[in-house]
């Protein structure tokens, strides 16, 4: 186990839906995925989430307008570095970085667009590497996506690599967060995560036989990887990816 230092990973993780309980009913089927209680003050216990030893998530049962079914994410990084790429970039830090209870130091911002993003630096240990299962990248998922790759490249710094579908941007070798080259019709736009596949095949099967359904049929992304993007029962999105594919 390590502290996370390398930037751009959706370390932190929120399904926020109405159908929660069906949403990680559903994930345990496909990863394997179990919960336990976290305290976050002021809030009390919450359930989270857990792949096999690494706690990186919650649930949280949406009410009212806020049950548009979504996973929210939260992206490591420098927070100091990235707070001053974002104010440079022309984006917002609202109330700059802050804690969150026992969970860690939490930067909420906006993009140059106003499109809300955040990064965490976590109090507690993150693998250096992830494992099946794990979140390991993320999509962008509204109009004008490309438009704000140099902004996110500069917030968390990344590298900017064009693909014939978009850009992807990276750590290294590693790809972190993919912007679309579509202007796809979901509201509000939102970020998406991917989870490591071991089979993008398998577990896509796996996973609509478990009440998935396919949103953008499985291709093969030159240096990132195979990847398909599928709805849970809850009615979230999320992606698989494996990057051994390419």
């Amino acid at each position: 186990m390590t502290q996370q230092i390398r930037p751009g990973r959706p370390i932190w993780l929120e399904l926020n839906a109405q159908r929660v309980q069906a949403g990680i009913a559903f994930y345990e089927t496909v990863f394997g995925w179990w919960s336990r209680p976290l305290h976050v003050p002021p809030w009390g216990a919450m359930p989270n989430i857990v792949n096999r030893k690494r706690l990186f998530g919650n649930q949280f049962m949406a009410m009212g307008s806020f049950a548009a079914p979504r996973w929210n994410l939260w992206f490591s990084g420098d927070l100091e570095k990235a707070e001053k790429a974002i104010i440079a970039g022309g984006g917002d830090v609202g109330q700059g970085i802050h804690r969150l209870g026992d969970l860690g130091l939490l930067l909420n911002a906006l993009d140059n667009r106003g499109y809300p993003f955040a990064l965490i630096a976590l109090d507690q240990d993150v693998p250096a590497h992830d494992q099946y299962g794990d979140p390991c990248m993320a999509e962008f998922w509204g109009p004008g996506a490309i438009d704000a790759a140099d902004f996110y490249a500069a917030a968390l710094d990344l590298q900017a690599v064009p693909t014939d579908t978009g850009i992807m941007l990276r750590d290294r070798s590693t790809p972190r967060l993919f912007l679309r080259n579509s202007d796809v019709d979901i509201h509000p736009p939102r970020w998406i995560p991917y989870f490591r596949s071991s089979s993008v095949g398998g577990d896509t099967e796996r996973a609509r036989r478990a009440g998935g359904i396919i949103q953008v049929h499985p291709e093969v992304i030159p240096h990132m990887g195979e990847l398909v993007v599928m709805s849970d029962p809850a009615g979230a999105f999320f992606g698989l990816v494996d990057t051994n594919v390419s």
